[in-house]
């Protein structure tokens, strides 16, 4: 073959090597994917058969290897039959604990000390990082009704922190930009591309080497707390977020009806962040390297929990004041939100104590 027949040649060469891998990628994407075969959760990021291994060292005080497992059904936790759940756990990053090891976890422990007591519970984690309400209840639309015969006697609900952040950020509704078409597509796309999938689960690999870069934004460990010189004013907040708190309780009532419904009884459990503290009936803040008080949150998380409370009460679920029983301080949060593991266990032991009469 002369020169210029090879030139004129290569053209088609490529085209039919790209062919080829264009090809097999499409190929993968149909059988791997979740666009044929597969449950598809929509706008809803939800992890299924997937096992990681975290080195939380320099996470926080006491940390070292742990793992982190979700089964094909996106659900952490042990459990034979789906049917056969006593306790399903639905919140944020706080319930999903991804730093935390599987057996660390408060719904393990939760569910080990009611086994500890001679009275095996199936616990399992529905726990999804960055959810609120808005995806709690989009849980029983695009989530739970996929996993073949997903039963749970009790439904509770970890709840607070990300709807302040929703709060702040202006998304109350289904209609707003959480759910709003770029979104959902994007989303879509995330929990149905077995090529994104593969690509999210490198870059989790890259990221998850250091595992502070994921989670941990900041810790006020270490640090000196004072009174502020005004306590927080828990009215006030309630006054200004009312509009805001009236959506957020009309998300309670749906999230309980979409549970009862389920067939399940709601549990309500409130939280805390970590940018303040409570001791001895004192909300402090902390001092900052410029000498300065931290502003926190304190009194935005109680309207919200008080909210959830009331709510609650009005429906008659389950309702767990956490938030007014359990403080957290020195070594207890590695962020501003989420849970060393003997926080975690202390969680998890509080938690029994309150449902060992009712959950039977």
């Amino acid at each position: 073959m002369t020169g210029s027949s090879k030139r004129r040649g290569w053209p088609r060469t490529v085209a039919i090597n790209v062919g080829m891998v264009l090809f097999i990628l499409f190929a993968a994407e149909v059988i791997f994917g979740g666009w044929v075969f597969g449950p598809r959760y929509g706008s809803l990021i939800i992890p299924k058969d997937f096992q990681r291994r975290f080195d939380t060292t320099r996470l926080y005080a006491g940390g070292g290897i742990v793992y982190y497992k979700r089964d094909e059904h996106g659900l952490r936790g042990a459990y034979d039959d789906p049917s056969k759940i006593d306790i399903l756990a639905v919140g944020g990053s706080t319930t999903n604990e991804l730093f935390i090891d599987d057996e660390q976890t408060w719904s393990a422990v939760l569910g080990e000390e009611f086994r500890r007591h001679g009275r095996p519970m199936v616990v399992v984690n529905a726990g999804v990082d960055g959810q609120s309400t808005i995806g709690h209840i989009k849980n029983f639309d695009l989530w739970f009704p996929l996993i073949p015969d997903l039963k749970a006697r009790f439904i509770l609900v970890y709840v607070g922190i990300n709807d302040l952040l929703t709060m702040d950020q202006g998304y109350f509704a289904e209609s707003d930009s959480l759910f709003a078409w770029s979104h959902h597509t994007k989303r879509f796309l995330m929990n149905t591309s077995a090529l994104y999938g593969l690509f999210r689960n490198i870059r989790g690999m890259a990221r998850a080497r250091d595992a502070r870069l994921t989670h941990a934004s900041g810790s006020f460990n270490g640090l000196e707390w004072r009174q502020p010189p005004r306590p927080p004013d828990i009215a006030a907040a309630e006054r200004k977020h009312a509009a805001k708190l009236s959506l957020y309780a009309d998300r309670l009532r749906e999230l309980a009806w979409r549970i009862q419904a389920f067939g399940a009884r709601p549990i309500f459990v409130t939280q805390h962040r970590a940018d303040y503290r409570v001791v001895d009936g004192r909300v402090l803040s902390p001092v900052m390297k410029d000498g300065t008080l931290h502003a926190g949150r304190y009194a935005d998380m109680m309207a919200i929990n008080r909210k959830t409370m009331q709510v609650c009460g009005e429906l008659g679920a389950v309702c767990i004041d956490l938030a007014s029983d359990l403080f957290f301080g020195e070594n207890d949060t590695y962020d501003f939100f989420h849970t060393t593991p003997p926080a975690s266990r202390r969680i998890g032991l509080y938690l029994y104590e309150r449902l060992k009469d009712i959950v039977r």
